[in-house]
């Protein structure tokens, strides 16, 4: 058996740059779970906010002196 004289060897592996490591995954869980939260108690203050308006409105209303029966008369 004989060798081709113009025969190299693959020098690829011998030569070649080592693989890059992928770029690490940023983990986000918490930021989605101050969102979630911070949400949430705006939920929560909006619908304290509407049921103190709905329950206490007309006297609100009153004590400021915007209610609506003087504004009809006058």
């Amino acid at each position: 058996m004989t060798q081709d004289p113009f025969y190299e060897p693959d020098s690829s592996s011998y030569y070649s740059t080592p693989q890059a490591a992928p770029p690490e995954k940023k983990n986000n869980t918490i930021i989605y779970i101050i969102i979630g939260v911070v949400l949430l108690l705006m939920c929560c203050c909006c619908a304290a906010a509407a049921w103190f308006l709905w329950t206490y409105g007309d006297q609100i209303m009153y004590e400021l002196g915007l209610n609506v029966m003087s504004a009809l008369i006058n």
